[in-house]
């Protein structure tokens, strides 16, 4: 997913749902829903291999949002 289809997902929530918009954003740790996580962090450029992601890396090629 791109930043922009991410971005226009949570307007889009965001218009449907204007209750929540002072609501906590959390994460799940994992697809099964085994866990979860506050966001803390405002999002940040870098590069991901696939594995590991490296924000200070020259070379941007995606934007990690937690």
């Amino acid at each position: 997913m791109t930043l922009k289809d991410y971005i226009d997902e949570l307007n889009k929530f965001a218009a449907e749902n204007p209750e929540l918009l002072d609501k906590e954003v959390i994460t799940s740790r994992d697809d099964e829903g085994n866990g979860y996580n506050q966001v803390y962090y405002s999002p940040s450029k870098g590069n991901f291999d696939g594995h590991d992601f490296d924000s200070a890396s020259d070379e941007v090629n995606a934007v990690c949002v937690n």
